[in-house]
């Protein structure tokens, strides 16, 4: 058996897709059907159901493939010890955690779904974000929540210490666009609708902090990002209109479920947001 295909095998099993597992390992989508070929005339038996370019697993793929990541996972633990576990979150998520022994840290754009593929195929171990999760695949825990609202210059010409609706509309906007998303991130906050006047877009909450505080554009804000806007010289000012609270989700994939380092890193994590 090629043991150096199993990774390989297992992309395939995790996307049912050999198109999409051969982008995922950077090879090429015939190289990579050709190596499934010969991996299942190794075993002497085929493992997905083909009708066309979908394919299924059998239920001996289903049992293989389990074996088969435990045979990975445990060579990885044998390889390097003590792993680090990978925890991907937003900034704002991110700059109240602290470090944690063998966790490393990655910053993900605001509300990034194709963060749950990383998830799937063990490039990540956790994600912390606002994101709804319909795979069974995964166990997503709400462990928070924090309030919006928007800030301006505390020496704004035009808006003082309350944000009308009217104020709003006229004002100045900068945009948090989602990366998978073609809005930002206010307009999946509001079952409102507004025409805005938007004057710059950025990726990440420090940023649109820092663009309001040389400017006379507003932005909305994040709670746990209250205190560095006030470092900033802006002002935190209550929504004119209801906003949904950003739920803080901790995602993972149910292989981890039971793993005594991974359990640890996850309570350690809520702790600390369950505290904001």
């Amino acid at each position: 058996m090629n043991l150096n295909f199993i990774k390989s095998f297992l992309a395939i099993y995790d996307y049912q897709s050999i198109t999409k597992a051969a982008e995922h390992l950077n090879i090429t989508q015939p190289s990579l059907s050709a190596g499934l070929k010969n991996f299942e005339t190794q075993l002497g038996k085929s493992l997905f159901h083909r009708a066309g370019r979908v394919i299924t697993p059998t239920d001996e793929c289903h049992y293989f493939a389990l074996q088969c990541r435990e045979i990975v996972e445990r060579l990885d633990a044998a390889l390097n010890n003590t792993p680090q576990i990978k925890v991907c979150c937003p900034e704002l998520v991110m700059q109240v955690l602290p470090n944690i022994d063998n966790v490393y840290f990655i910053e993900t754009p605001a509300i990034e779904y194709s963060s749950l593929d990383k998830l799937r195929t063990g490039e990540v171990d956790i994600i912390v974000d606002d994101i709804a999760v319909t795979d069974y695949s995964f166990v997503s825990e709400v462990i928070g929540k924090q309030k919006l609202a928007f800030a301006c210059r505390k020496d704004h010409p035009d808006i003082g210490d309350e944000l009308s609706l009217e104020q709003f509309v006229n004002a100045e906007h900068i945009m948090l666009r989602l990366k998978d998303k073609n809005v930002g991130a206010l307009e999946t906050r509001t079952d409102e609708s507004f025409v805005r006047n938007i004057v710059r877009e950025v990726s990440g909450q420090s940023n649109l902090l820092l663009n309001a505080r040389h400017s006379n554009a507003i932005c909305i804000v994040c709670e746990s990002m209250f205190a560095l806007a006030d470092e900033l010289g802006l002002k935190v000012l209550p929504p004119p209109f209801e906003l949904r609270d950003y739920e803080m989700k901790l995602i993972y994939h149910r292989r981890h479920a039971n793993s005594q380092q991974h359990i640890e890193v996850r309570e350690r994590i809520k702790q600390v947001l369950i505290d904001l």
